[in-house]
């Protein structure tokens, strides 16, 4: 009788399920390997994103892909992103309904703007790169 394959981690679950993706639907890799990236800064931002804002956009993206897909691709798709949710023991009230609409994310993007372009720009300069960062997020 062969040994029993030992228990995937849900990191290790989502990365097979996203593998078996690019592998049936060549065209989406660039996204879908920028959207691992974003899954990789996860656990290595909890401590800096306590409220797991990356987490929550990355599952909004899941369910809202950018490109076309069969049903199976999809159903993979919406299998990672209920994986990630529950690592993060996050509520379906949590999740944006798009990647960017989450409350405060202007608010969050404009202080670590500020604080970074102290005394190179004015306030409105900054209010003004501020929404457009916001809003390349949300598309």
């Amino acid at each position: 009788m062969a040994p029993s394959r030992p228990r995937m981690s849900p990191a290790q679950e989502l990365i097979a399920r996203v593998m078996r993706i690019v592998r049936a639907c060549p065209e989406a890799a660039h996204e879908v390997l920028e959207l691992m990236f974003l899954v990789s800064q996860i656990e290595a931002s909890t401590t800096v994103d306590r409220e797991y804002r990356d987490a929550r956009r990355v599952i909004s993206r899941l369910r809202a892909p950018l490109w076309e897909m069969g049903p199976a691709d999809r159903e993979a798709l919406l299998k990672a992103a209920e994986t990630i949710r529950r690592v993060c023991d996050l509520a379906e009230a949590d999740i944006p309904t798009t990647p960017g609409a989450d409350l405060g994310e202007r608010a969050r993007i404009e202080a670590v703007l500020a604080r970074t372009l102290a005394g190179e720009l004015s306030e409105a300069q900054i209010a003004r790169v501020a929404g457009a960062v916001a809003a390349a997020i949300q598309h």
